[in-house]
Formats: structure tokens, sequence, C-alpha cells
């Protein structure tokens, strides 16, 4: 999710200058100009050091541009100054899931739902976390807490079904993948991951469908023509898999896999030629498979 510009209130009035170059300063960040808002956050906190606000949108802006140190001491500084707030701890735990400290940042999203028990984003978040962690189970559970305060999250939906699916719950990750698709049909990976459990059942025309969706909505998904290919393969339907591997080895003229499997496309419309060569480029790759095929068909 997005960091988030607030602005604290505070039990005195802020010096006017003061309050001057954070509007400035969250002015240059909406428009993108993290480094100048960040030197008018500078000079915020120069003048007064007590204020919550310059630390906070100074994290901000360092969060953007992967300053993530830094942003991890502005938001420790907010936290110190406002302990109350459930923000500072949120878009700390974002930095430090940036940073990969992923019990942490769990640990930072607890504290912001202690603070605010419908933070939904919070709970996504840690949901995210864990599944990192490869926690699937406990992934899920945030995931649905998530839902709970907000039903028309797409993206909750979508990530509690990569969690199903990786717990080959192929149902229950296609009836969560439908549920994102029906909130949001503009996400490719929400088609590519639908398919992908799709074919996982052996449902390959459905899953043909999804990844040519996929592809239409983003023409550079690789993973998804490699699925599409596969399926085709599945369904017999080899020169339509030829086509696409011929799009992936064009893509990467070094893939192994792609060789390989337009090797074993040709091999079924016994075109040994065709096959046997392919098989040659993919195991001078590194493919353990087309050296396996060439010894068994081509020598």
């Amino acid at each position: 999710m997005p960091f988030i510009l607030v602005v604290f209130y505070t039990s005195h009035a802020q010096k006017t200058t003061q309050k001057d170059l954070i509007t400035s300063g969250i002015t240059k960040a909406k428009l993108g100009n993290y480094r100048e808002a960040i030197k008018d956050f500078d000079k915020a906190v120069a003048l007064d050091s007590s204020e919550a606000e310059p630390y906070y949108n100074r994290g901000i802006a360092r969060s953007e541009l992967k300053d993530y140190d830094g942003a991890i001491s502005d938001f420790s500084m907010v936290i110190k100054l406002k302990p109350a707030y459930p923000e500072p701890y949120y878009n700390r735990g974002l930095a430090r899931d940036y940073m990969k400290d992923y019990m942490g940042a769990i640990r930072d999203y607890n504290i912001a739902i202690s603070l605010k028990a419908d933070y939904y984003d919070a709970y996504h978040n840690s949901g995210l976390a864990k599944f990192d962690l490869g926690n699937y189970g406990e992934a899920i559970k945030d995931f649905s807490r998530a839902l709970g305060y907000k039903p028309d999250f797409a993206e909750a939906f979508y990530n509690r079904g990569l969690c199903l699916f990786n717990l080959h719950d192929l149902a229950g990750a296609i009836k969560d993948f439908n549920e994102a698709i029906k909130l949001d049909t503009t996400q490719f990976e929400y088609y590519a991951s639908r398919g992908a459990a799709r074919a996982a059942g052996q449902e390959y025309d459905d899953a043909v469908t999804d990844f040519l969706v996929a592809l239409s909505i983003n023409k550079e998904d690789l993973n998804s023509r490699m699925n599409l290919a596969l399926a085709y393969l599945y369904l017999k339907r080899y020169m339509e898999a030829i086509a696409e591997y011929d799009q992936l080895i064009y893509s990467n003229p070094a893939d192994a896999e792609a060789f390989a499997n337009r090797g074993v496309a040709w091999h079924y419309l016994a075109e040994k030629d065709a096959a046997c060569e392919d098989w040659r480029m993919a195991s001078s790759f590194g493919s353990e498979k087309a050296k396996n095929y060439l010894l068994k068909f081509c020598e």
C-alpha cells in the first residue's frame, strides 16, 4: 500500500514558519520532488525538534527514495513523540518490510492494529510479511481479518488465494481469485494466478482462457506465456504451443525450458529434426530434460 502523508494536530500552535515549511514539503512530495521536500522537512525539524509532523513526512519522503534506514529513524522519532498514533507504526512496518525484516514489520503492524482495530491495511501487510516467511496459514488469518473490515478488498482476496494455492487448496484459491477479479478486472496477475490454479487442477481449457486474458492486459507477462504454452501442450494443441514458445525464445534466446518444450511439441508432430535441434539448443543451455530426450530420441 502507498505511504500516506498526514498532518498531526498538536496541543499547541506550531510556529508559522515551520507550518509553511511542512506545507511546502508536502506539496513537493506530492509532486514527486522528494529530495527538495526533505530539505524543507529538515529546516522544519531544525526550527522545532519537538514536533512530530516534520519527522513523519520526512520519513515518508525517505521511504519513497528507498532510504529505509532513514525512514525508520524518522518514524521511530514520531513514535517517541506521539506513541498513540497508529500511522507511524504502520509506515515503519512498511519500511522494515522493504528491508526484508519481516518479523520487525509484523511487530509494528500489530502495534498499529492495537491502536486502530479496523486498520485493514495493517492486517493485509502483516499477511504479506507472513506470506514472505512462508507462514501461509497465519497469513490467511490476516487477509481474512482485513476482508472483515473491508469486504471489497481485491488485493486481500488475491493474496489469500495465493496462500491457499501454496497450501494446495486449489478450489479455495480459485474462489478467492474469482472474488478478486469481480472487484478488479484490470490486474493481469489475478487472471494469471487463477489460470495457474486451474492448470494445476487439469482444467486446461479454462486455464488457457485466463492466460490469454492476462496477456491481453500485459503482453510482457512471460510467466503467463510460458504457462499458456504448457497448457497448449497438455491439450495437444501443438502448433499453438510452438507459436508461444517462438515468442518466448524471441524474448530470451537462451530460454532452455522454451527450447526443450518446443522440442516436445515438434516431437509429437513427428518433426524429428526440428525436435532434436531444439533439444540440442536446450541441452547447450543446461537442460537435463533435453539431454535425456536427445539420448532417447535423437542418438
